[in-house]
């Protein structure tokens, strides 16, 4: 017979490992590219040191000259705060009862519940890659007589508990997201406040608290806790194409080349889909050998000369990351746990309904030790000349 401690021993010893490992391959290329640490964790920060420059003491002088200075390589140090991702799977009491003599049943009913925890924690992980910590999902645009458009539909999803913010102020709060269209970008919301043009989506309680993904590197005015104004290291190079400008593989290496000058490696080329598309078609058009690259999770990807160039839909038709990824770590706590209570119980009644609930909880940062490593291209054509 099936019990409340046989699931959750179930939970803990088959679905947890299975989970952990699912997200950690499955979200996407790049997260599964980006190393984990578990080092530089001091109370609920991460602490990192990371140079701006290299050691100073160096010379070349007369043989009687002095010696140089011993000079240490200058660092700075990068203070962020942990964040905590919380995701959690809920299982009602009269399900419980009706398999509880039916094993086949029940591992169903958790399976299907687990596959919708691993769906969901793997969108927002991916989504959240890509962010500037901020949280938001979309800005709204509201047409009188027209569905609600928002300028990222791929950034929301049906199913989705939302809050929706003027500004600072909250208009309202845990919206169900009804649909969404994703080629017309528009989406349907369970709420009756007026929303106006400019109001901006977030995932329900989670303003501000997200991780600093690739935008919030190029874009945010300061850093884990450094200003970029004061040190311009700390300044990802940022490239706006024009009208001439194609996505083949001239542009491609001038960017390449623009990073290795300045003592960075490109080993993850990381575009929107249309500009994957261009990049075909232009090996196509000029008959170019097309090299094929097996990523670690058996995604086949175009290359630049050995270069991965790897699709999202996280990012605008014509943007564009080159990146080292060995600049970047993940600081962790630990992996993926369940959240337990004092006596070790991880499926726990909830207070006003009669169902039982299980968070999976990770706390972690994302830090890029060399943000001016990262190169991000914008506005880049997505369509190619056939001269």
């Amino acid at each position: 017979m099936i019990t409340l401690s046989s699931a959750e021993n179930v939970l803990k010893d088959v679905y947890l490992g299975v989970i952990a490992d699912q997200i950690n391959t499955k979200t996407n290329p790049l997260f599964a590219k980006i190393k984990r640490s578990t080092r530089n964790i001091v109370g609920k920060e991460v602490r990192v040191v990371a140079p701006v420059g290299i050691n100073g003491g160096i010379m070349a002088g007369e043989e009687t000259s002095d010696l140089p200075n011993g000079v240490d390589t200058p660092y700075l140090s990068f203070v962020a705060p942990l964040k905590n991702l919380y995701g959690r799977f809920e299982i009602s009491d009269k399900a419980i009862r009706c398999s509880s003599t039916d094993v086949n049943s029940f591992v169903n009913l958790l399976q299907d519940g687990m596959d919708s925890l691993l769906k969901a924690s793997i969108f927002n992980l991916s989504r959240m890659i890509y962010g500037d910590g901020t949280g938001c999902l979309a800005t709204i645009t509201v047409t009188e007589g027209k569905p609600t458009v928002v300028d990222n539909a791929e950034a929301v999803a049906a199913g989705m508990y939302v809050d929706i913010y003027s500004g600072d102020a909250i208009k309202a709060s845990n919206v169900f997201v009804k649909n969404v269209d994703k080629v017309a970008k528009t989406i349907v919301l369970g709420t009756t406040e007026t929303l106006a043009t400019g109001d901006k989506i977030y995932v329900h309680n989670s303003k501000g608290n997200e991780i600093v993904g690739l935008k919030g590197i190029v874009s945010n005015p300061s850093l884990y806790g450094v200003d970029k104004s004061a040190y311009p290291i700390m300044d990802a190079k940022t490239y706006t194409a024009t009208a001439a400008d194609a996505f083949d593989e001239d542009y491609v290496q001038s960017v390449i080349d623009d990073l290795e000058m300045a003592g960075t490696t490109v080993n993850f080329i990381n575009c929107s889909y249309e500009l994957k598309r261009v990049y075909q078609r232009y090996l196509t058009l000029y008959k170019k050998n097309i090299e094929i690259a097996t990523l670690e999770d058996g995604m086949k990807v175009l290359t630049h000369f050995g270069t991965p160039i790897v699709p999202t839909n996280h990012l605008g038709a014509g943007e564009c990351y080159f990146l080292n990824t060995n600049d970047f770590t993940f600081f962790e706590l630990g992996d993926w746990k369940w959240l337990e209570d004092e006596s070790g119980r991880v499926l726990k009644q909830h207070p006003t309904k009669p169902a039982y609930s299980a968070t999976l909880v990770k706390y972690t940062e994302l830090l890029c030790q060399k943000p001016s490593g990262v190169a991000f291209c914008k506005n880049l054509p997505t369509t190619i000349s056939a001269e």
